[in-house]
């Protein structure tokens, strides 16, 4: 079960996505195909996002474990990111080509990141956001997409 500082940071995640355009944002979502359970993810028409919310230094090593964190294993999101209290994670613990959030109160800082706003498809190398680039499964990125949809039509708040 979540915390409440962990359910706190996955709406400020939301948020987050939904300032950067991301139209389409879930949070703690399961998908039949997919054994990833993002904190947050968002769609964009050309590319996806995902966050993953850790609240102790104990949490964010044991989410190296999983296999979708290897580079070269296809999991969720184009963009991935941490986010966590402030200070929590250093730039240097990121696993390569992850970003990094940090909550302050009810803001999120921007630690790590692609520079500018333009949020490209997988394989756009656009200034440094190829840096930050994944190449996702889409198979497993279509589940969580039906999943979102079958909430909505089904009157579910996503």
């Amino acid at each position: 079960m979540p915390s409440p500082e962990h359910d706190q940071l996955t709406r400020l995640g939301a948020k987050w996505l939904k300032r950067q355009g991301f139209s389409v944002v879930a949070t703690e979502i399961t998908a039949a195909g997919s054994r990833e359970q993002p904190d947050v993810i968002g769609f964009r028409s050309h590319c996806s996002a995902l966050i993953e919310v850790k609240v102790s230094r104990t949490d964010f090593f044991a989410d190296f474990k999983k296999p979708e964190r290897n580079i070269d294993v296809k999991g969720l999101g184009v963009y991935r990111f941490y986010l966590c209290p402030d200070g929590l994670i250093q730039p240097s613990d990121l696993p390569p080509r992850w970003g990094l959030l940090h909550a302050r109160g009810r803001t999120v800082l921007e630690i790590n990141r692609p520079k500018g706003n333009v949020w490209p498809a997988f394989g756009a190398s656009i200034g440094n956001w190829s840096d930050y680039q994944h190449e996702p499964c889409m198979l497993k990125e279509r589940a969580v997409l039906f999943s979102i949809a079958r909430r909505l039509s089904s009157g579910a708040f996503v």
